[in-house]
Parts: C-alpha cells; structure tokens; sequence
C-alpha cells in the first residue's frame, strides 16, 4: 500500500524527464481551469519565453514549469520566477502561471508575486498535490507519477 503522501513525494523527488515536466504542468492547467493549452516545444527548442501559451477568462497566458529534482533554495527558485515573467512582456500575455514542484511557503509567494508587474498564478508543491489528488486527476498521477489508482 502507498503511503498517503506519495504524491507529494514523487514530485519532490523528480526524476522524469523535462518534458514530462512540462506535459503534467499542462495537465495542471488545464484542471484549475485554464483553456487552450498550446505547449511550445516540450522535447527542447527555442519557446519565445514560454513553455506553453493558454487562456484564463478569455486572456492569454505563458506556462512557467520547474521541477528540479528535490528541493532548491529560495533564490534559486526566485531567479527562475524571475527569468521566466520576461515571457509575459515577450509574449504579449496577461500573466504567467508558474508550476513547480517546489515547497514555497506562502510569504515566499507573496514576495514573488510583489516583484513583477502582472498577473501570477503559482501552482506550488502543495497546489499541485492538491489538484493531482482529486478522484479526477487519477488517470494524470498514474501516466506522470506512476501512482495507481
């Protein structure tokens, strides 16, 4: 039997390849509701700043993905944040949602959110365990996490 956090666990421990990465991240969105998903280029290539273009109430937006393997500091967190809100400017979007697969605690989304000008929507550790464990997504944690339902 798996324990009752093991999707929390294989996140953190991300061994799958960058593209998974990016497919899952999709998938994410697409369960809290954004629309029109297009990633740009999962199996490597130039992305114009964005690992996928979607919509959110009509608007467009640019997907961030980081999932290193276990958990990075802060900084390092905050300068990949960083790096990839250019692709909203770039890409002519309204905002940027970023997921990854790293602790953030809530003041350290707070802050990321306060240094940059626009829309954000982080879909941490936590968020993204929450939307994966729903009776819903089941089909999404066997295919990306090999977790059975």
């Amino acid at each position: 039997m798996l324990r009752t956090d093991e999707t929390w666990h294989r996140l953190r421990a991300w061994t799958a390849s960058s593209a998974a990465a990016e497919r899952l991240a999709a998938q994410i969105l697409y369960a809290a509701g954004f629309e029109d998903v297009d990633p740009a280029h999962p199996l490597g290539g130039p992305d114009g700043g964005k690992d996928a273009r979607a919509i959110k109430d009509e608007d467009p937006w640019v997907m961030a993905v980081y999932f290193p393997r276990d958990q990075q500091s802060f900084s390092e967190i905050e300068a990949k944040f960083l790096g990839d809100f250019k692709g909203v400017s770039k890409n002519e979007a309204k905002g940027m949602a970023f997921v990854t697969n790293q602790e953030v605690r809530e003041s350290e989304r707070r802050d990321l959110k306060e240094a940059v000008d626009g829309e954000v929507e982080i879909f941490h550790l936590e968020r993204v365990v929450a939307l994966l464990d729903r009776p819903d997504m089941a089909q999404v944690r066997e295919q990306f996490l090999a977790i059975e339902a």
